[in-house]
């Protein structure tokens, strides 16, 4: 695990190092998914299978969220995020 620490801009921004946006494959565009977890940050990248992960997040946190699909998956983030 890699792990640098960052200083938040004034508009809220942060700046990935070069080496882990390789590592991770995040490019300019490349959506990306932001989730609160107590009190951390997580940034994961978002996937065309992002609905079996959110899946396995739900039951690992005891959260009751069902996904049959990246359809459906692609609905409910439309609603959150808008």
């Amino acid at each position: 695990m890699n792990m640098i620490e960052v200083i938040i801009g004034d508009n809220g921004e942060i700046i990935i190092p070069d080496t882990m946006r390789k590592n991770l494959d995040f490019f300019p565009g490349k959506k990306i998914i932001l989730y609160e977890e107590d009190d951390s940050l997580h940034i994961i990248p978002s996937e065309r299978k992002a609905s079996s992960r959110f899946s396995q997040f739900a039951h690992e946190h005891n959260r009751i969220l069902k996904i049959d699909s990246d359809s459906d998956y692609d609905e409910m983030l439309h609603e959150r995020v808008g």
